[in-house]
């Protein structure tokens, strides 16, 4: 009898570490689309590659609706899901950016820019999912594409 709860006890427990294992939540290996609308409307794009447990590292580019520059730039996110312990499909993010703007004209180049910002995305499946981010540069809609 001891040997069969012993065993069961086991099963249990292998299981629930795997279940627990399959619920964590890898991040980067996203590629995220923005549009911004109003006095700096644009379109973004960054790519987020995993840096650490629950942070995330993107090359970003920014391109004026108007094309009269193109900003460069990185930023760092981190996630607050397993601090909120929310499940899929909701992220929630915050984090910085900085970057330079590279332009046609001389009065549109810069030096070095932040933003700082925070996010949430609703994944409809493994692969697609839309965004709401906000930050100093203004709000944003988009959607994720993971890889």
């Amino acid at each position: 009898m001891k040997k069969l709860l012993r065993i069961a006890l086991f099963c249990v427990f292998t299981f629930g570490a795997a279940s627990a294992v399959s619920a964590q939540e890898s991040y980067g290996k996203a590629l995220n689309l923005f549009a911004t609308f109003g006095n700096n409307s644009s379109v973004t794009g960054n790519y987020e590659i995993a840096l650490a447990k629950n942070w995330t590292i993107s090359p970003e580019a920014t391109v004026p609706f108007d094309f009269d520059y193109i900003r460069a730039g990185a930023r760092v996110d981190y996630y607050f899901d397993s601090l909120l312990k929310l499940n899929e499909p909701w992220d929630i993010w915050g984090g910085a950016g900085a970057g330079f703007n590279i332009g046609l004209a001389s009065d549109y180049n810069s030096d070095l820019s932040w933003n700082l910002h925070i996010g949430g995305e609703y994944k409809f499946n493994q692969t697609w999912g839309i965004i709401l981010e906000a930050g100093n540069s203004g709000g944003s809609l988009g959607v994720g594409i993971h890889m």
